[in-house]
């Protein structure tokens, strides 16, 4: 299953470690959009995590990234090749060689969480695809505002088929369907990124750490030093203070996502991604 990762305008970007579970989960490939100059800017095709992280680090260090909304789709396929232009985010238009563009503008960027059926797919053309051509496409046609059309919306709403979609348009509007959870500010279309090995994570995150790029969150240093007896002075758990990855997590940033991930990590030796 993909998930879809939507931060509202006026919060942060979620956390790496985040992402890097999301990435964890659903590894067919990435992409993510934001509004930028009246357009919804598209980047997508990230078929490696090390590509999809330096990228993702460009947009978090943008200056207005907390200001507007930020969408990331991290994908495992249904219908459709697991190529770069199979990727979501779509543009919703008429031409599917135009969606599996890998970087676009567009007036209408489109993410989708589920399987659709009823649409005629191939390995070129996935289900999501293939309704933002069929369905959203026309409708966006007929109502002239798909996004501010209660009518069209109620339309679309009745369409997902137990999906999840998420719409966003150039002037930073953004509406979603389907059934969606919140966590500290930040919409997921699931929460099944959650189930994953913290030591796999580990994988992905282990390069940031070995190499100092992570230094987003160096705030612990106003602590006046690294003191290893007290790891939820840093925002970690307790089971932290036993596992050999604690300093490297607080000069970087945690990865383990509650307490019970913090104490498989610590239960386990630390294995070096290879």
């Amino acid at each position: 299953m993909c998930v879809i990762v939507y931060k509202p305008a006026g919060q942060p970007m979620p956390g790496m470690s985040t992402l890097a579970a999301c990435w964890a989960a659903n590894r067919d490939g990435a992409g993510f959009m934001r509004p930028e100059g009246g357009s919804v800017r598209i980047r997508k095709g990230f078929m490696e995590w090390g590509d999809l992280a330096e990228a993702l680090e460009r947009e978090a260090a943008a200056p207005d990234i907390e200001s507007v909304p930020f969408a990331a789709h991290f994908r495992i396929a249904t219908h459709g090749a697991v190529k770069p232009g199979c990727c979501h985010p779509f543009p919703v238009c008429g031409s599917a060689s135009r969606m599996r563009r890998t970087e676009q503008t567009a007036a209408i960027g489109f993410m989708h969480n589920g399987v659709l059926s009823g649409l005629k797919t191939s390995e070129a053309v996935s289900d999501s695809m293939a309704f933002a051509k069929r369905v959203l496409s026309p409708l966006d046609r007929l109502s002239g505002d798909l996004l501010g059309n209660p009518e069209m919306r109620k339309v679309i709403g009745a369409s997902t088929q137990g999906s999840r979609f998420l719409l966003m348009d150039g002037a930073g509007d953004v509406r979603t369907f389907g059934r969606w959870v919140s966590e500290d500010g930040v919409m997921f279309s699931n929460d099944n990124w959650k189930r994953r090995s913290p030591t796999a994570l580990g994988s992905y995150l282990a390069p940031y750490a070995a190499g100092g790029q992570m230094r987003l969150f160096d705030a612990y240093e106003a602590f006046g030093g690294f003191d290893a007896d007290d790891p939820a002075r840093y925002g970690l758990f307790p089971a932290c203070a036993g596992c050999e990855m604690m300093a490297e997590c607080v000069e970087c940033l945690p990865y383990c996502a509650d307490a019970e991930d913090a104490e498989a990590m610590a239960s386990a030796p630390w294995q070096p991604a290879s």
